[in-house]
């Protein structure tokens, strides 16, 4: 029996992000700490990319590094914050000098939005949000929800409308050239966040040989069949984290909060660790392999 060839879907980050064109709409994955596609982030300012729309339900260093170099000027979520420290410091600047838009939703709002999307049906009905402000309130999407009564029941019910993003962005552990992708750990929306984009790009610690991937199926939270690209991306998430990979780096995120209170503080910020390098090798190589391998995590441990 002859096997199928197999289709190569890998690609470098620099190619991954010139693929946004200015103005795109991407969902954005990881869940708090846990595999934020940092590396991405990095790239997108680099390459000066303008006007993006970004969807997320909750991001923190990642997303404030694309407002801060005026990356993004639209974002619909459900937070933004460094966790257990304090409010993104670029992303309250931009939204004071009103370069920057948010819509405000609900975690959940926002999971049932990706979950739209990745069902292909054009909203969702949701409860919780009947008691909330968020309903009176709106800043740029005018159609942000709408309360009806339940054509069954007769009880009152909100919708929310699908998200169909030109692109997704995941950061996993593990993929094949195929696009197999593998999370461990928390998973947050990534996989309907990754099934409603129009185009997928995956990034991950390791590209792995496809009988690894069989090895664990029930791993593989993103089938091929909805990836279009592979991005290898060791330490891809730093000075976040991935579980089984590495911990959090805390000294460089409190040295980020610090010096982003100011905007004098974000550009020496930007330029020393952004656009200072050439790319993501060279920034790993700034933070030094010292201090990575200090991070890494210790068998059987997660961290």
């Amino acid at each position: 029996m002859v096997e199928p060839e197999v289709e190569d879907k890998r690609i470098t980050l620099k190619e991954a992000v010139k693929l946004i064109p200015d103005g795109a709409e991407l969902f954005w994955g990881g869940f708090g700490f846990q595999r934020p596609p940092m590396a991405f982030a990095h790239e997108l300012v680099r390459q000066k990319k303008r006007n993006l729309h970004i969807y997320t339900c909750g991001s923190e260093i990642d997303i404030d590094i694309l407002a801060g170099a005026r990356v993004v000027s639209k974002f619909e979520l459900a937070f933004f914050a460094i966790e257990g420290i304090g409010l993104c410091p670029n992303i309250q600047r931009r939204i004071k000098e009103k370069s920057v838009q948010i819509e405000d939703y609900t975690n959940l709002a926002m999971a049932l939005r990706f979950l739209g999307g990745a069902l292909g049906v054009p909203f969702m009905p949701i409860k919780s949000m009947l008691g909330t402000d968020l309903i009176r309130k709106y800043r740029f999407r005018k159609n942000k929800l709408k309360v009806i009564e339940c054509p069954f029941t007769g009880e009152k019910v909100c919708l929310v409308p699908s998200v169909k993003p030109d692109f997704s962005i995941v950061h996993v552990q593990r993929v094949d050239k195929e696009g197999n992708a593998q999370i461990d750990g928390v998973i947050g929306e990534d996989s309907e966040g990754a099934k409603c984009g129009k185009k997928v790009i995956i990034l991950a610690e390791e590209i792995v040989e496809p009988e690894m991937i069989r090895l664990k199926p029930d791993s593989t939270v993103i089938p091929n069949v909805y990836v279009d690209y592979v991005v290898e991306c060791p330490w891809g998430s730093y000075p976040m984290m991935v579980y089984n990979y590495y911990d959090y780096d805390m000294e460089h995120i409190l040295l980020y909060y610090n010096q982003c209170k100011t905007e004098e503080g974000w550009q020496k910020y930007c330029e020393e660790y952004i656009i200072g390098v050439e790319n993501h090798m060279e920034f790993l190589q700034k933070i030094g392999i010292k201090r990575l391998m200090q991070l890494r995590a210790k068998k059987p441990f997660g961290y």
